[in-house]
């Protein structure tokens, strides 16, 4: 026998913009199967997202900025190694 587990639920309610609450509120109305119904026939009427690209020079130009620093080999060594 296969059993399966539902996803742990967060603790905190997410953030949602005021003019969406409505529209909250009505979806944790609903059943958990008609929340499930309605929330996957939204996402297959939702419009696909163009992705967002950028030119080998732009990439070039952006590596570096962020230097946060360390050093993972020392990091693992001091961790497991004592």
């Amino acid at each position: 026998m296969i059993t399966t587990m539902a996803p742990p639920r967060s603790t905190s309610a997410p953030v949602v913009p005021e003019p969406l609450q409505p529209l909250v509120k009505q979806l944790a109305e609903l059943n958990e199967g008609d929340r499930d119904l309605v929330i996957r026939a939204a996402n297959s009427q939702a419009k696909p997202r163009k992705h967002r690209t950028m030119s080998w020079e732009t990439l070039d130009r952006a590596r570096g900025i962020v230097s946060l620093g360390g050093n993972a080999d020392e990091d693992c060594k001091a961790l497991y190694d004592g």
